[in-house]
This record gives C-alpha cells, structure tokens and sequence, in this order.
C-alpha cells in the first residue's frame, strides 16, 4: 500500500514567493510547508462534510418526530380528546375517565 500520493500545484508567482518566504523563516521547504498547509485544509474539509452530513440526519430526525406527533394529535372520529388528559378542568362530570 502507498503511504503518500503526490499532487501538483500550480501558484502565482507572489503567492509562491510568499510561500517560499514563509518556509524559510520556520526552516522548511516550500514544498513541506504547501504539504502541509494542503493536509490541513483537507482535514478541515473532512470534517465539516461530516458535521454537514450529521446534522442532517438530526433534521430528518425531527422532522420525522414532527409527523409522527402531528399524527398523534390529529383528530380522529370517535376519541373525546378533551378526556384524554387526566390534568384537565374540571367539568363537574362525576365519571373519572
């Protein structure tokens, strides 16, 4: 198995030379730092795709819920709702549903 995959870049010639710059102040090549800033970026990429992806799954989550309570709370033929609650005012009725 390859352990590295080797990528083009093409630059500007004033971002290579901020680059190259750069590079020289921390003791690296211009290569190693593009590397690594490229590594970085992809990183964050990855993980922002996941975020994305699971906070969709949590929306379809509660839009599911949404229906599934909105089914519950539609009305139906035959169910007296208003006896449904065992906290509801007290209507003077003597049969305790």
């Amino acid at each position: 198995m390859v352990d590295e995959v080797k990528l083009t870049i093409t630059l500007e010639t004033t971002l290579a030379a901020r680059l190259s710059a750069a590079a020289a102040e921390r003791g690296w090549s211009a290569e190693d730092l593009a590397a690594e800033c490229v590594a970085q970026h992809l990183e964050v990429a990855l993980r922002h795709r996941i975020l994305i992806e699971r906070m969709e799954q949590v929306d379809a989550a509660i839009l599911d819920m949404a229906q599934a309570v909105g089914e519950l709370g539609a009305p139906s033929a035959g169910i007296d709702l208003s006896r449904v609650c065992r906290y509801r005012k007290d209507t003077g009725d003597s049969d305790p549903a």
